[in-house]
């Protein structure tokens, strides 16, 4: 069957079964150079990846292109952003007004007044957070199919140097599950980030106003809770990262192997 097919195919599946056989190797720290790539060719290879650095924010300043195409969108995500958390900051303010005022002889005649706007209150919270949670989503949904666009045309734009060290499936896996983390991070996290940091800046000048005493009690505490979330969720951000690499080896590892599976069956090599 090997004889009848052309040898450059034969040698295209030779090389993917090589291939895994060498990922196989290195993980039991048996790695073996690969004769067929040049030097030269090697240092191209590692110029093209991504060198590993700490995790900082500054690489998403990288999406503010593709988030100015949807200047308008964005604009109005964060008008209902704005509303949400002063609407969330008025509930209180409105519920202390019935409870002060709705007992009293004359407050009794205002309580429906009071029901009214409180009703009309939260009205305007749910249909300003509505409008962020679908505006930000869709600009989320967007942004990441105009990334993987991009990604795609500069992937098939690069020299053959590249692909010979690069595997098709952890390419494959880069450009549809990192993404999809990309989507996280400009949609809901941006969003529920701003969000809480609008409540807090407002909460802290309420509670300031209202009491500066027990303003600073709830102050003091505030580091007590921060730090170990932070810790923690340095941890989940590492888990994360590892959990990403993992399913690209591995959607990369079974690319390789079903790729190849014609030669894998030849020679044997299922148990492997």
């Amino acid at each position: 069957a090997l004889a009848a097919r052309p040898i450059w195919e034969w040698h295209n599946d030779r090389s993917d079964l090589m291939s895994a056989v060498e990922r196989l190797e290195e993980r039991h720290g048996k790695a073996s150079p690969n004769p067929d790539l040049a030097p030269d060719a090697v240092s191209r290879v590692e110029a093209e990846l991504p060198a590993k650095s700490r995790a900082r924010l500054r690489p998403l300043l990288a999406l503010a292109p593709y988030v100015a195409r949807y200047r308008g969108r964005a604009l109005l995500a964060l008008v209902a952003l704005t509303v949400a958390a002063l609407t969330t900051l008025l509930v209180p303010v409105a519920v202390r007004r019935m409870i002060d005022f709705g007992f009293t002889p004359r407050g009794i005649e205002l309580i429906n007044s009071y029901f009214s706007v409180m009703i009309a209150v939260v009205a305007v919270l749910a249909f300003a957070s509505a409008s962020r949670f679908y505006l930000v989503m869709t600009i989320g949904e967007r942004i990441v199919a105009d990334l993987r666009r991009d990604v795609f045309a500069h992937l098939i734009s690069l020299s053959p140097a590249f692909f010979d060290s690069a595997r098709s499936g952890e390419l494959i896996s880069r450009l549809t599950a990192d993404t999809t983390q990309i989507k996280s991070a400009v949609g809901a996290s941006v969003s529920i980030a701003l969000r809480n940091l609008m409540l807090f800046i407002g909460a802290t000048a309420m509670m300031v106003i209202t009491s500066p005493r027990l303003s600073g009690f709830v102050l003091l505490a505030i580091p007590l809770i921060v730090l170990p979330l932070v810790a923690f969720g340095r941890w989940v951000r590492r888990l994360s990262r590892n959990a990403q690499d993992t399913l690209a080896e591995a959607s990369a590892y079974a690319s390789e192997l079903v790729g190849g599976i014609r030669t894998v069956q030849a020679y044997t090599g299922e148990r492997l």
